[in-house]
């Protein structure tokens, strides 16, 4: 093997889902385009490549998918079984994961190391979730895993046939039957015994599994080294995720705030309409699409005039209504990391945020940004009626601090634990 990180070296990248342009997506992007410049063969190998992230990524990068039109079921379990097939282990020199569903191709193919984003956490006890009938999406991700070529064309073939003949949908019961019956059958020749004694894998308690194959991993944040810990039982290395600080420049505001998060109750939209419900005179623009509809109905019915949702933006308009404003309002709940208030920062702008996940690493408060123990609408407004005071006065260490993000630091610190890896 190829010792020499920066001669004839080839690496995979292997990444969940190249069907959204997110901030996982860019960082692989970014990545692959860093260390190719250091003269590594770099290739990107995902599930499915849509048209949306072509944009993104760099040129001279291949991507690869594994994506296979024989699986009528293009969900969770497919993509688990698809990547645990994957062996690449002659071609490249080391593997770089990104993701959870990629994890199930980290034990063939070695060396390897995870850039873990953020960490998959239980939802229950592990105690209660024995208690608990084997669900849908347990009872699924133990059939698709099991490599039975019969069994899988003869679904596959009833699955067309009830789509041709049958529209409407089967109840949910029967549904479930179904694909316990399913599950009963394909794992042993006396169901009923297993019925009993059957104590499925959670997700969670999967990806757990996998991560033992994983030789190292980095982590984006001290919030998710911290979670690497508790639930991986695994050490970490921090390494930021990269901001391209250059795209970034600071204007005179035009007295708006900016808001740039996806539409979903975890990022706590809620708050930043009751604050500036209260502030009629100032203008407050949210940016990013929506992921929970249901949500996006209650905030329409909660806005006030004062406040606009501009879904998604191409990225010059976001790079100059980052500039032109007056500063961002950031309400995410424990954030991993936190790529916005960056980005906010490396254009000269101040940050209002809660005092709690990556946001604490990012922000330094009454610097950058006002830091907020248990963030309400109130204490929201009393940080804007303190940053509109002077908003210019942030500038300079803003700019400063986004710098410490920049894609060189972050090439930098990937490539000696690339030679890190390779040495060991």
């Amino acid at each position: 093997m190829n010792k020499n990180p920066k001669k004839n070296l080839r690496i995979a990248i292997i990444h969940d889902d190249f069907s959204l342009c997110g901030g996982g997506e860019k960082l692989v992007a970014i990545l692959a385009k860093g260390l190719s410049k250091k003269g590594i063969e770099v290739d990107i190998i995902t599930y499915n490549f849509t048209e949306e992230p072509k944009k993104i990524i760099p040129k001279g990068i291949k991507i690869k998918t594994i994506i296979n039109k024989k699986y009528p079921f293009h969900d969770h379990n497919v993509r688990k079984y698809l990547f645990s097939k994957l062996n690449l282990k002659k071609k490249y020199d080391l593997f770089i994961f990104s993701g959870y569903f990629c994890l199930y191709a980290s034990k063939i193919n070695k060396p390897n190391i995870l850039y873990c984003h953020n960490v998959r956490k239980p939802y229950l006890s592990t105690q209660k979730r024995f208690e608990e009938k084997p669900n849908k999406r347990q009872v699924q991700a133990k059939l698709d895993l099991i490599d039975n070529s019969f069994l899988g064309k003869s679904w596959t073939f009833l699955y067309k046939i009830k789509n041709k003949f049958i529209k409407k949908k089967i109840p949910r019961k029967i549904s479930e039957k179904i694909e316990l019956i399913r599950f009963l059958f394909a794992i042993s020749p006396h169901p009923i015994l297993i019925k009993y004694a059957i104590k499925p894998l959670t997700e969670e308690e999967e990806i757990r599994k996998e991560i033992n194959y994983i030789q190292k991993i980095i982590v984006n944040s001290l919030t998710i080294k911290k979670d690497a810990k508790e639930y991986y039982k695994r050490e970490s290395i921090i390494i930021h995720p990269p901001i391209e600080t250059k795209k970034f420049h600071y204007k005179k505001n035009k007295n708006f705030w900016i808001s740039i998060n996806r539409i979903d109750p975890h990022k706590r939209v809620e708050l930043q309409l009751k604050a500036f419900s209260k502030m009629p005179n100032e203008k407050l623009y949210i940016i990013g699409h929506i992921q929970n509809q249901k949500y996006y109905e209650f905030l329409k019915k909660i806005k006030p005039n004062n406040v606009k949702f501009l879904g998604v933006i191409n990225e010059d308009k976001l790079i100059k209504k980052l500039s032109e404003c007056k500063g961002m309002v950031f309400t995410a709940k424990k954030e991993d990391f936190g790529m916005a208030p960056v980005e906010a920062m490396a254009s000269g702008k101040p940050v209002i945020a809660p005092n709690e996940g990556g946001c604490k690493e990012t922000i330094i408060n009454e610097k950058t940004g006002i830091l907020i123990n248990n963030i309400n609408e109130d204490k929201i407004i009393r940080a804007v009626e303190k940053i509109n005071k002077n908003p210019e006065k942030y500038k300079n260490a803003c700019l400063r601090q986004a710098r410490k993000f920049d894609v060189e630091v972050f090439i930098k610190k990937m490539t000696e634990e690339i030679r890190d890896s390779l040495v060991q």
